[in-house]
């Protein structure tokens, strides 16, 4: 339909996908690869918009044919984590968001980067709670010494073992065609971030422009940064200050959703003022200087920057219920292993844990 190669990368949050946003991406020869051009970005929103529906789908195509047309390079690169789903949701929506892509871009190529779900679920706790009142054992739904299925859609929470990633893989391949996917793992990039690098030039076919800073992006807040935020917590219910409090950050939250709609949250601000223009720089200002009021903000920019403390919040009986549990799964991932260390972290050694 674009007359053009897209590729569309689709996360999953956590395994690395800031750094390759921010610093991999951008290195790609412009002249060409077009990235995240912002007609074809209103399409992917205008996707999001129609919530997957069949009944939607010629109106986005006809989005889709009018954005593209006026793009010069011969390939295109969408970067949207919301493609694959919400982690929270255990990505609920994942097969209905793939087949509508599958409908509107049917020649098209997935880029997901996966990482052992035992560091990953860590890492997405504490990504995803910082700021709020909700211990690790909440998060993962582990009680009577097993993990239980997800109980309450009203604070974040997941069920821990309901993330196949080799099942993902393998809904990929049989809507795109084996060829067409490409699995990155974070393992990868950090033992060897310079190969990685060459393997996504091998995927587009064409050279990497300007040096790549290979610098940790979007790091995980330190166990030490939660535990001061429970605390936080404790203390204010102590004083009866937690139902005052709440009511703020919920006000303080429905500004900065109000405010999303305006601004493009991976861009630098200059960059989202210049895409989208003149007239909306008022409320991108606003909501990313209203952004710096909350907690976790303070936690990632003050106190982790001062002392990151980081240790193993899992515990050894959760880390090794779930390394045995996945380890079994992740046995359809071993076409996607380029070493034997990688393997290990996601089959020999859960094996050994068990």
């Amino acid at each position: 339909m674009t007359g053009k190669k897209v590729f569309f990368y689709v996360g999953l949050p956590k395994t690395g996908s800031a750094f390759l946003r921010q610093e991999v991406f951008t290195k790609l020869d412009t002249s060409r690869v077009c990235v995240n051009p912002e007609d074809v970005v209103n399409v992917v929103q205008k996707m999001h918009a129609s919530h997957y529906s069949p009944a939607n789908i010629d109106a986005v195509k006809n989005a889709a044919a009018k954005a593209f047309g006026n793009i010069d390079q011969d390939i295109v690169l969408v970067t949207d984590l919301d493609l694959v789903g919400l982690a929270v949701d255990n990505f609920r929506r994942f097969e209905e968001i793939t087949d509508f892509m599958k409908e509107l871009f049917p020649e098209a190529s997935i880029i997901i980067t996966l990482r052992n779900q035992v560091d990953w679920l860590l890492s997405l706790y504490k990504h995803t709670t910082t700021g709020l009142d909700v211990s690790i054992t909440e998060f993962l739904n582990f009680s009577g010494g097993k993990f239980n299925s997800k109980q309450r859609e009203d604070f974040p929470n997941v069920d821990a073992l309901d993330f196949n990633f080799a099942e993902k893989c393998e809904y990929y391949v049989k809507a795109f065609g084996k060829e067409n996917v490409h699995v990155l793992l974070n393992e990868d990039m950090v033992s060897d971030p310079e190969g990685l690098a060459r393997q996504i030039e091998g995927i587009f076919g064409c050279d990497m422009v300007g040096n790549i800073n290979f610098r940790t992006e979007n790091k995980s807040f330190s166990s030490f940064g939660i535990q001061i935020t429970l605390c936080k917590e404790k203390l204010g219910k102590l004083f009866g200050r937690e139902g005052r409090q709440r009511k703020e950050d919920k006000i303080l939250h429905r500004i900065i959703s109000w405010l999303e709609q305006y601004d493009i949250g991976n861009e630098l601000w200059r960059d989202a003022i210049r895409k989208k223009g003149a007239l909306y720089a008022p409320a991108i200002l606003l909501k990313r200087l209203l952004l710096r009021l909350r907690w976790d903000h303070f936690i990632r920019n003050v106190v982790d920057r001062i002392v990151y403390l980081d240790w193993d919040m899992l515990g050894k009986e959760r880390r090794k219920i779930l390394s045995r549990h996945y380890s079994r799964l992740n046995e359809g991932l071993r076409p996607y292993f380029k070493n034997r260390e990688t393997e290990n972290r996601y089959i020999a050694t859960a094996q050994a844990e068990s």
